[in-house]
């Protein structure tokens, strides 16, 4: 075979593509499906044949078609079936479409009217490696419950066997320090899910992508401004607060309100809006203060009735002990007076003498004042 140097009645003759799995196991059958596009003048012999190593480094050849007649212009399509090694590499083979000028088999070279010869390789191994990068460090990629974490570059490499369905699942959101996460977007070639099935014929690589998400905490005295959501990396967010909202609850009846003093934190402004963007995480206090001004009326009328309520209750709690102090105190004098009165009734002697008319007592045997002998007679 020789490089045609002038220009033949084949004006193309190229490979337009050779068909063939990228992996097989050793001693297995492969199956390759050479297109060979031609345009010709008249009518011109064109064949095909495989060889084994490179171009520049022919081996044995180990097949080649039947010379076929063509003309015009259209594709010619081989389909060959050979067996692999029997050992593991890398099965390099050199694909040829040449034509018959004056008895010689020529091919073109260049690009303009071929190439009429292509290198193939066929990887000959009992495993496949899948390569899964999702452009992110440490996430955890589960393949047959088989977990490993993706490299500083993002990526992550398994060694499955060929022609099995395997099972690729990698996780919705990523937890990461300081109130940040990844969450998952999908998969290049259009899969949004984050299990998949691959039914490996060869090597692999798929490629996922995650994007940031970064935590944004408002928190206030107010329930319906304290928040906590999680917001895409550089995306701008507004935060708007009323400059007055009345207080529920307790002291409604007060009719107090919260007026809004502004923004702290992250964020300081004393506007009740506010743009920032969401370049990391972010904490930021809706600052609130009580207004009583509504309130001081209402609270001198219940001061009012709360000091009358207690100065009468005091009032009566003085009157109550006073009649008691009049009703014992009569109680204290009708006991004297009985008391008098039984002294006075205990003074009265019970026998007088009859020579003197002297008190004398019932012991006695003579009158102590007049020394007249008394008797149990004498008058009482």
């Amino acid at each position: 075979m020789v490089a045609a140097d002038e220009e033949p009645a084949v004006g193309i003759l190229r490979i337009d593509s050779v068909q063939h799995p990228q992996q097989v196991v050793p001693s297995a059958r492969v199956m390759f499906v050479i297109d060979v596009e031609y345009a010709v003048h008249g009518n011109v012999t064109i064949r095909s044949s495989l060889h084994e190593g490179p171009p520049d480094k022919l081996g044995a050849e180990l097949w080649h078609s039947d010379p076929t007649v063509v003309f015009e212009g259209g594709d010619m399509i081989w389909t060959v079936n050979l067996t692999a090694p029997s050992t593991e590499m890398n099965w390099t083979l050199t694909v040829f479409a040449y034509y018959l000028e004056n008895g010689d088999w020529k091919y073109f070279a260049n690009s303009d009217q071929g190439p009429g010869v292509e290198e193939i390789t066929v990887k000959v191994a009992r495993l496949a490696t899948l390569e899964v990068d999702l452009g992110e460090s440490n996430i955890p990629v589960n393949v047959d419950n088989s977990t490993q974490q993706t490299t500083d570059l993002g990526m992550v490499t398994f060694q499955l066997p060929l022609g099995v369905a395997h099972n690729v699942t990698v996780p919705s959101v990523q937890p990461c320090p300081n109130s940040t996460r990844l969450v998952f977007v999908g998969w290049q070639d259009g899969i949004n899910e984050t299990h998949r099935t691959l039914n490996l014929d060869g090597d692999v690589r798929i490629v996922g992508s995650y994007k940031t998400e970064y935590l944004l905490q408002v928190t206030s005295i107010v329930s319906g401004y304290a928040s906590s959501e999680w917001y895409d990396a550089g995306s701008n967010i507004t935060l708007r607060a009323d400059s007055s909202i009345p207080v529920n609850g307790t002291f409604g009846f007060l009719k107090l309100r919260y007026v809004f003093k502004g923004w702290s934190g992250d964020v300081n402004s004393d506007l009740d809006s506010v743009n920032m963007t969401m370049n990391k995480p972010k904490t930021i206090s809706a600052n609130f203060a009580v207004d009583y001004t509504q309130a001081v009326v209402p609270a001198i009328i219940a001061v009012g009735i709360v000091v009358g309520i207690v100065l009468g209750v005091l009032s009566m709690r003085r009157r109550v002990p006073a009649v008691q102090d009049e009703s014992q105190q009569d109680l204290d004098e009708a006991e004297e007076e009985k008391t008098e009165e039984v002294v006075r009734a205990e003074s009265v002697p019970s026998r007088f003498c009859d020579g003197c008319g002297e008190p004398v007592e019932e012991e006695w045997s003579h009158c102590v004042h007049c020394g007249r002998a008394l008797g149990p007679s004498e008058s009482a």
